[in-house]
Formats: C-alpha cells, structure tokens, sequence
C-alpha cells in the first residue's frame, strides 16, 4: 500500500503496525468479516460479495472522511491486499493456504481433501449451479479445517472462504474462470 494509505488508516484506526508489515485493525476485520457473514448467509450467490461486504464492514468502522484525497484514494485501492496480509496468518494456521514470498497460494493439501467422490455440475452448462456448489464445498472444508487447527478464528471461515475463492489474489488483470467461459 503506498504510504499515504496507510498514514490515513493508521490516522483513522483502521490499520495497525504489525513488526514491518500492516494489517487491520481488529476492529475493522470483526466489522467486515461480520458483514461478509450476515451476506453469505442471506443470498444464495456469492461472486460480487466482496466488494459490498468490504465496503459495509469499511462504513460501519469509518463514519466520516475528512483526509485528502491524496491519502484515502491509495487506501481504498491497497486495502484488498491489505485484508489478505491480515487473513494469511489466520489461514497458515489452519492450513489453508501459505505464503510464497510475497504471494499467497492454497495449502496443497487443501485441494487433496477437496472434491473427493463428488458429482459436480458442468462448469458450462450450469455456472451459477457450479459456482454455488463449489463454494459451499470451499466453506465447509475451511470450517472442519478451523474447528479442528485454529478454534478461535472459525468466526472468520466466510471471509476465508471468499479469500480463497479469489485464489487469493484480487489483481484487476488476473483472468478467471469467466473470462474463458465468454468465448466458448
């Protein structure tokens, strides 16, 4: 994040130091993980929930912007990146996903308890079906690997689980599933 961004969220209390590195506040993280979880819970889809959720945790925390915009332009648009560098610990821990560097990736025993023996919808044909089912799967294992590695963080499996669908990485030039499925 460049350091205008974080000189406002240090100034709000939205970010925290943590040795050389910065991460949100707790806070911040209870607000929007409280949030990606009451919108999970009351829709049935889940693909654009980031951006609504991150953004409803952010104004239930932060009422008022009275800074430059100098210094909250580069918060907003570091703050994905910033919210994965709060959730890696989280999901180290139970043996979610890992760090390479500076980039983070799915556990690789991860996808190994994934998907075992499960008929799936063609990704194709039934998208929205395939999408649904693949996150539950995603959210159901990343509960039983918190219950049974980190008991303490299972209040944050939704938005673990939305990090992992992003396969951990919100760069607005990654290709998706989608960008395949359009010239098909």
């Amino acid at each position: 994040m460049h350091p205008g961004g974080i000189k406002f969220g240090l100034s709000h209390g939205l970010l925290e130091l943590n040795g050389a590195g910065v991460v949100l506040s707790p806070p911040l993280l209870e607000s929007i993980s409280g949030m990606v979880r009451r919108k999970i819970r009351r829709r049935k889809r889940v693909i654009w929930i980031w951006d609504e959720a991150v953004a409803a945790g952010l104004g239930k925390v932060l009422a008022r912007i009275d800074a430059p915009r100098q210094e909250y332009v580069p918060f907003y648009t570091g703050l994905d990146r910033i919210i994965f560098e709060t959730m890696m610990p989280i999901a180290e821990k139970g043996r979610i996903a890992e760090r390479h560097g500076r980039y983070f990736c799915s556990e690789h025993t991860f996808y190994r308890k994934m998907r075992q023996d499960i008929r799936r919808p063609h990704m194709r044909l039934e998208a929205n079906l395939a999408w649904r089912l693949h996150f539950r799967e995603t959210l159901a294992l990343i509960r039983q690997l918190l219950a049974e590695y980190s008991p303490e963080d299972l209040r944050h499996a939704e938005l673990l689980a939305l990090c992992q669908l992003d396969n951990w990485d919100r760069s607005p030039n990654k290709l998706t599933i989608d960008d395949f499925l359009k010239d098909a």
